[in-house]
C-alpha cells in the first residue's frame, strides 16, 4: 500500500501515531485506540489508502462495525473521500455479513434459499413451544438469555441441541445461530477459498466488543497460513479494551491481545485525545490508569486548548437533582458553553442534539425525560426493541410487515389483535393456514384508529408494492400535528429502509423475509430524532457531546450494587470510563443524599467514582439544593 494524497485525504494532517496505522503493510495489525483519538478518521484513511492503491487491484475491503448505525457512518464519511469506489468497500456489522453470507452459501449447511431469521424472543418462544410441548411459550424468555450467552461464549448448553434441532425443523436461524451457521460455511475449504478471494482487507472496528463467538467467525474468514501464522488476509483490529462494556452479552476485551498472539500481530497504540478539553482528557487518563488494562497514557495530551469543565453537583433527594439537570441543559441551550470550556476563536453555541444525559440504568432516567419535557425541550432517547415505530399506525405497518414476511409468526398475529384489535387468529391462538393477510374489514374494524388506511397495503404482492403503497395512505391534516409527525416520519423509515435495501440487493434476494430482517436491524441501530439525548451508559458508547451530566452517581447506583466479583468491579468501572468519556467540553456528575426505595426514603452514599474527579479536578466541589 502507499501513501495517497487527495484533497479529501488532505483536510487535516495526521500525527506521526495516525499516519503509521494507515502506513502499516503489517498482515496481523491491533491498534489501541482510547477515546477521542481520532479512531474513526484514522480508520477511514486506511480503507482509502487501501483502495486507492494500485497493488490492491480490484480486491474488496471489509469493515465489521459494531452497529448498523456505525457502519453508515462511516460509509457516509468514506464515499466523500472516494466516490464510485466504494463499490469496493463493505460496511457491515458481524450479524450482516453473517446473513449476507449465508444468502449466497447457506445450502452448504443445510439451509433453504430464504431462511427465516428469528429476531425476537417471541418468535423464538413461539418456535420452541411447536416444536416441543415441554417448553410454555411465556417460560422460554429465561432459557433464551443463557443459550445467547453461552453461545456467545463459545460454551454448551443441555438445551442448545433441542433449540437447534427447532430452527433446522422450520429452516431458520437465531441471531446467534447465524453466525455459527456462518462458522461452518466458512469451514468448507472451497467456500473459504472463495470468500477470501475477495477481501484484501479486513478491519474490525470496536474491536473490544467481540465475543468468542464473533472471534471465530472473523478467524474463519481470514483464515491463517501454516509456515508463518499470518492471517491468509491481511486484517487490522481496532478498539479500546478499557471501553469493552459488553460482558454481559458475552463481549471479551481481552480477545484483541489474543488476536495478537496467535496472528503475530504488530500493535500500535493512538495516544493524542482530539475530543475533550485538559480537565476531562485528565480525568479520561486517570481512569484508564485505574482500570489498568494496558492503555493508561503516561501523561495528558489533550489537543484541546480549552480547559473544560468537571464539576459534581449534590442535592437532597431525586427531585431536586432531576430539577436541577433540566434547569442546567436549558441553561446551556440558552447561554452556550460557558467560557473555560472553548478554545479561543470556538462558538459557544449548543445543539439540543450536542447534549446527553446518562445513567447506569434506564429507570434513572424517566424523571429527568419529564423534566425536560416540561420545560419545553425535544428529547431523544433509545428506544426499546418493541418500539420501533414512533406512532400507533407505524406500529401496525411494522406487525403487518412482519407477518408478511413469515405468516406464521405467531407474535405478530398477537400484536395486532392484542394490542390493535385485528382479528387474525383462529380459535385456540392459531392462525390458519390458509391466512395469508388480514382482511380489509378486520382492519376497518380494528380497536386503534385510523388502521382502516392501511388496506392499501393488503394488496401488495411484493415488499416493493408494499413500501409504494404507503403513499396511499395518509391521515387526514385536521389531525394532531404530533401525530402527523410521527406517521410522517415512520413511512419516511420505512422508505428509507427499503431504498438501502434494494440499493444494496438483487432483485431476485428482495423478499419479504429478507426485507423485514433489514428493516428491524436499521430500525434499531438508526440515529436518535431531534433532542437532548437521554442514553444509559452502555448504549452511550461510541457516541460524543459536547455537555454531558451523568446522574446517580451513587454507590449502589453507580456502581451497580451487584457488582460484588473482582471481575465485575472492573466492569462497572469500564462503563463509568464509556460515560466519563463522552463529553468533549463539560461533564457533570450529581447524585441525590436520599432516594425512594419500596421500604421508603433512604440515604445514600457517594459513588467511589466521584473520587477520581478529586485526582483530576483537585476539589470534590458540592452543592446542596
Amino acid at each position: 500500500m502507499t501513501t495517497v494524497g487527495t484533497a479529501a485525504s488532505d483536510e487535516f494532517e495526521l500525527t506521526d501515531e495516525q499516519q503509521a496505522v494507515v502506513d502499516s503493510n503489517a498482515p496481523a495489525l491491533v491498534v489501541m485506540a482510547p477515546a477521542g483519538t481520532g479512531k474513526t478518521e484514522t480508520l477511514t484513511r486506511r480503507t482509502e489508502r487501501f483502495v486507492n492503491d494500485p497493488a490492491s487491484g480490484h480486491a474488496r475491503v471489509l469493515v465489521v462495525t459494531y452497529t448498523t448505525r456505525a457502519a453508515n457512518e462511516f460509509t457516509e464519511r468514506l464515499r466523500d473521500r472516494i466516490g464510485s469506489l466504494m463499490r469496493r468497500v463493505t460496511a457491515d456489522t458481524v450479524h450482516g455479513f453473517s446473513q449476507t453470507l449465508l444468502a449466497t452459501h447457506g445450502s452448504h449447511v443445510g439451509l433453504p434459499s430464504d431462511f427465516q431469521v428469528l429476531a425476537n424472543d417471541a418468535d423464538r418462544a413461539d418456535l420452541l413451544s411447536s416444536f416441543d410441548s415441554s417448553w410454555r411459550a411465556e417460560d422460554c424468555a429465561g432459557l433464551f438469555r443463557e443459550l445467547d450467552l453461552a453461545r456467545a461464549r463459545g460454551n454448551e448448553h443441555p438445551q442448545l441441541r433441542n433449540w437447534r434441532d427447532a430452527l433446522d425443523d422450520r429452516g431458520a436461524v437465531d441471531f446467534s445461530e447465524m453466525i455459527a451457521k456462518a462458522v461452518e460455511v466458512l469451514r468448507i475449504p472451497a467456500v473459504a477459498t472463495t470468500v477470501r478471494g475477495i477481501y484484501g482487507l479486513v478491519i474490525v472496528d470496536e474491536a473490544q466488543n467481540l465475543t468468542q463467538q464473533q472471534y471465530s467467525l472473523i478467524a474463519a474468514l481470514i483464515g491463517q497460513q501454516v509456515t508463518s501464522g499470518v492471517p491468509l488476509v491481511p486484517t487490522t483490529l481496532l478498539g479500546d479494551p478499557n471501553q469493552s462494556v459488553t460482558g454481559f452479552a458475552g463481549g471479551d476485551g481481552k480477545l484483541m491481545e489474543r488476536f495478537a498472539t496467535e496472528y503475530g500481530a504488530k500493535r500500535l497504540t493512538l495516544n493524542r485525545n482530539f475530543r475533550s478539553s485538559r480537565r476531562l482528557a485528565l480525568l479520561e487518563r486517570q481512569v484508564s490508569q485505574q482500570l489498568g488494562l494496558g492503555n493508561g497514557r503516561a501523561e495528558d495530551r489533550s489537543q484541546c486548548a480549552a480547559e473544560g469543565v468537571l464539576l459534581c453537583r449534590e442535592f437532597d433527594d431525586e427531585g431536586a437533582e432531576t430539577a436541577f439537570v433540566a434547569d442546567w441543559a436549558t441553561s446551556l441551550l440558552a447561554e452556550g458553553l460557558p467560557a473555560q470550556a472553548v478554545s479561543a476563536g470556538e462558538p459557544n453555541g449548543l445543539h439540543a442534539e450536542d447534549i446527553a444525559v446518562l445513567a447506569r440504568h434506564a429507570a434513572s432516567l424517566g424523571a429527568t425525560f419529564e423534566a425536560l419535557a416540561d420545560r419545553g425541550h425535544d428529547v431523544a432517547h433509545v428506544h426499546k426493541d418493541n418500539f420501533l415505530m414512533s406512532s400507533p399506525l407505524g406500529a401496525v405497518t411494522l406487525e403487518l410487515l412482519r407477518f408478511r414476511s413469515e405468516r406464521h409468526h405467531m407474535s405478530a398475529a398477537s400484536a395486532l389483535h392484542r394490542e390493535h384489535g385485528i382479528a387474525l387468529a383462529a380459535a385456540g391462538g392459531k392462525v390458519p393456514v390458509d391466512v395469508d393477510v388480514p382482511s380489509a374489514d378486520a382492519l376497518r374494524s380494528a380497536a386503534s384508529p385510523h388502521v382502516e388506511l392501511l388496506v392499501p397495503l393488503l394488496r401488495a404482492e411484493s415488499p416493493s408494492a408494499f413500501v409504494a403503497s404507503l403513499e396511499d395512505c395518509q391521515l387526514p391534516q385536521a389531525e394532531q400535528a404530533a401525530l402527523l409527525a410521527s406517521w410522517t416520519a415512520d413511512r419516511k423509515l420505512i422508505s428509507d429502509a427499503w431504498s438501502e435495501f434494494a440499493n444494496t440487493t438483487s432483485v431476485a434476494e428482495r423478499s419479504w423475509t429478507r426485507f423485514a430482517l433489514h428493516f428491524e436491524r436499521t430500525a434499531r441501530d438508526r440515529d436518535l430524532g431531534p433532542g437532548i439525548r437521554l442514553l444509559t451508559a452502555h448504549k452511550a458508547q461510541a457516541r460524543e457531546f459536547k455537555a454531558v451530566a451523568v446522574v446517580g452517581m451513587n454507590d449502589g447506583q453507580f456502581p451497580d450494587f451487584r457488582a460484588t466479583s473482582r471481575e465485575a468491579k472492573q466492569a462497572e468501572l469500564q462503563t463509568f470510563y464509556v460515560a466519563a468519556t463522552r463529553a468533549s467540553r463539560v461533564l457533570m456528575l450529581t447524585r441525590a443524599r436520599e432516594r425512594p426505595t419500596r421500604y421508603g426514603s433512604r440515604s445514600t452514599d457517594p459513588s467511589p467514582y466521584l473520587g477520581f474527579v478529586q485526582e483530576s479536578d483537585g476539589a470534590l466541589r458540592t452543592q446542596a439544593s
